[in-house]
């Protein structure tokens, strides 16, 4: 399930890094796994405060987080965040897109966290 869910490509480019540093897939995995949540908050706080710069430049660092985890879904609700302006972020559609976001980075957390179990 997992692999259907995550870009393999992507997962094994990180693991690669383990050749050289053991150790580093679940580095790189941990600090995501620290990261996201605290993003998902920034953005939030930002769509409250009609901040659609800050929401985003956070919606930009999740998106590219996400990319390099090989978590696709989570990229694209990003990119979808990255590029409103001010006036979008006060409509209707705005909570369903972060509800989408919030389930995304949940299912992206708990399958990356299935890659590593010792964490």
């Amino acid at each position: 399930m997992a692999q259907s869910l995550l870009d393999p490509k992507a997962l094994e480019l990180l693991r690669m890094l383990d050749r050289d540093r053991p150790g580093a897939f679940s580095e790189f995995v941990r600090m995501f796994v620290h990261e996201a949540p605290d993003l998902v908050r920034k953005m939030e706080h930002a769509q409250v405060a009609g901040d659609a710069d800050a929401l985003g430049k956070a919606a930009h660092y999740l998106r590219s987080a996400a990319l390099a985890m090989g978590a696709s879904d989570l990229v694209e609700v990003c990119h979808n965040l990255e590029h409103l302006d001010n006036d979008q972020l006060q409509t209707d559609a705005i909570d369903t897109q972060f509800v989408e976001l919030r389930r995304r980075t949940r299912d992206a957390l708990l399958l990356l966290l299935q890659e590593v179990p010792q964490i």
